[in-house]
C-alpha cells in the first residue's frame, strides 16, 4: 500500500483470528455510560482481548462476519 493510498482511505484492518476452543465472543457493556465493546474473553482466566467498538448494528454485524460469529453465541457482560 502506498503512503498517499493509506492516507486517504485509511489502514487495511487486521483481524486477529480466534479459537473457538480457549475463547467465546463477549460484548462487554459499561455500567455507567453504556459503551460497548466487543472482543474475546479466555476460557481459562476469563482475560478480556478487545476487538472493536460497538456504536451501531452496522457494527455488530461487521464483528459477526469478520469473526464468523453468530449473534446468539455473543455472551454480555458488565463492566463497572
Amino acid at each position: 500500500m502506498s503512503f498517499l493510498t493509506g492516507f486517504l482511505f485509511g489502514k487495511e484492518k487486521r483481524v486477529t483470528p480466534y479459537n473457538p476452543e480457549e475463547e467465546e465472543p463477549v460484548l462487554r457493556i459499561g455500567i455507567c455510560t453504556g459503551e460497548k465493546v466487543a472482543g474475546f474473553s479466555s476460557l481459562r482466566n476469563g482475560r478480556f482481548r478487545e476487538v472493536m467498538l460497538i456504536t451501531s448494528d452496522n457494527d455488530m454485524d461487521e464483528f459477526c462476519r469478520r469473526y464468523a460469529v453468530e449473534r446468539s453465541r455473543i455472551r454480555e457482560i458488565t463492566a463497572g
